[in-house]
């Protein structure tokens, strides 16, 4: 067969991303760290751009609207880190400088669980004190609260809980603890001279303890996060707010368009002209992008509306595409919107893909459970369980089914370990 080389003429249909579309997307998937670096960095290669002196005092409300019902809400608490909770009782202790110095030293020598992992010679030494005072801050330390803070193991954590050398459940702690944890209970009996019931009521005691000292406090670095959308109380109802405040406000310079009009350098115009149209594009991407997150946290608020009044327990099965298709916009731009972005309730803080939840079918009618919900009706469950005869993970599936919940056995375990709690086996009680 011949072949023959020519030119041919061919019209298709194809979609291609220029650069202000690109810039668009960028911006809008860009969390607020990203976007305040991007637009700094904008400014720094754009002369066309520049930085509003004087923002607009409305610039955090201009993009704000109140919704139809309203409702009561708490407000938000700070959590307390460990050590500004210790540092607060050293304060009211009336102590010896040096002492107090080794207590400061001592809480900072505390891991993650509460323990105290420190060398005794090497903190006597940087210290500049002897053993026996910095002993004394241990002890000291050991009577702050949260109870258990400062041990050096487990074993001694539980001991400065119960505290009364004499109890059953001291000596079991401080001798045989080993014994307990495999339920070496006619053993037990036998070593202590007591009858069974007294070392089942014993293990109760000791099951009430904290392993864990630090496990209600947040031990590591606080980490801040800046809400892009902020949604606040009002008299008439929820007021959905485009945070703006942590962000760079820029506007155009105006010299730009002077040289458009006065130099009369082609080669000027072209390179002011350009300018201004990145410029302008920058701006154009900033507004379309608070525009866009305005109307999907406006669809996200309806769609959740017990959610933003009664708590996670509430939250509805929500997927992209049902945000997609209120809002009129595709699933990709409602996944751009919500990542890495941080939505401010009175409620408190929560990360937007918090709110997306697939949910579980129900049994007879068309309704989706979300895992939060599930998880609720399994900690409700099992609290109302008799001790004497938990429920196992089977039963429990049975039960959900009667409130129209479809999970197996398998997922129930997941979410029960997820919730913290042991199996049937280890939650009986004598």
């Amino acid at each position: 067969m011949p072949l023959h080389v020519g030119l041919i003429q061919k019209q298709q249909q194809a979609l291609t991303l220029t650069p202000s579309l690109r810039q668009s997307i960028s911006i809008l998937q860009f969390s607020s760290a990203e976007l305040n670096e991007y637009i700094l960095d904008q400014i720094q290669s754009n002369p066309a751009l520049q930085l509003e002196v004087t923002p607009s005092p409305d610039r955090e409300s201009s993009w704000s609207t109140v919704s139809a019902a309203a409702d009561r809400y708490d407000r938000i608490v700070s959590e307390e880190s460990l050590t500004e909770h210790l540092e607060h009782q050293i304060s009211l202790l009336s102590i010896s400088p040096d002492v107090r110095a080794a207590l400061y030293y001592l809480i900072g020598s505390l891991d993650d669980k509460g323990y105290l992992t420190l060398d005794s010679l090497h903190a006597a030494t940087a210290l500049r004190t002897n053993i026996d005072k910095l002993n004394e801050a241990i002890a000291i330390l050991h009577t702050l609260a949260p109870p258990g803070i400062g041990a050096r193991d487990l074993r001694e954590c539980l001991l400065l809980q119960i505290r009364k050398s004499n109890s059953l459940a001291y000596k079991i702690v401080d001798k045989h603890l080993g014994l307990l944890a495999e339920k070496e209970y006619e053993l037990l009996s036998t070593i202590f001279g007591v009858k069974s019931p007294d070392i089942y009521e014993a293990e109760l005691q000791i099951k009430t303890l904290h392993p864990y000292p630090a496990m209600n406090f947040n031990t590591k670095p606080t980490h801040y996060i800046s809400a892009d959308v902020i949604l606040r109380q009002t008299d008439c109802g929820i007021s959905i707010i485009v945070n703006q405040a942590h962000l760079p406000a820029v506007q155009l310079d105006s010299s730009f368009s002077t040289m458009l009009h006065t130099d009369s350098s082609n080669e000027v115009k072209r390179y002011a002209k350009d300018s201004m149209y990145k410029a302008n594009q920058l701006i154009r991407g900033l507004e379309q992008r608070q525009q866009t997150l305005y109307n999907i946290t406006k669809e996200i608020l309806a769609f959740q509306s017990d959610f933003f009044k009664e708590g996670t327990t509430s939250l509805k099965s929500m997927t992209l595409k049902d945000i997609a298709s209120a809002a009129h916009v595709h699933e990709s731009t409602v996944s751009r919107a919500t990542s890495n972005k941080y939505l401010q309730t009175p409620l408190g803080v929560f990360a937007f893909k918090q709110l997306f939840s697939k949910g579980v079918s129900g049994t007879s009618t068309d309704a989706y459970h979300s895992v939060y919900k599930i998880k609720k009706e399994i900690k409700e469950l099992i609290d109302n369980e008799r001790k004497t005869s938990p429920l196992s993970d089977q039963k429990i599936v049975t039960l959900l089914q009667k409130h129209s919940i479809a999970i197996s056995r398998r997922t129930v375990a997941k979410y029960r370990t997820e919730l913290g709690i042991q199996d049937s086996r280890n939650r009986i009680k004598k």
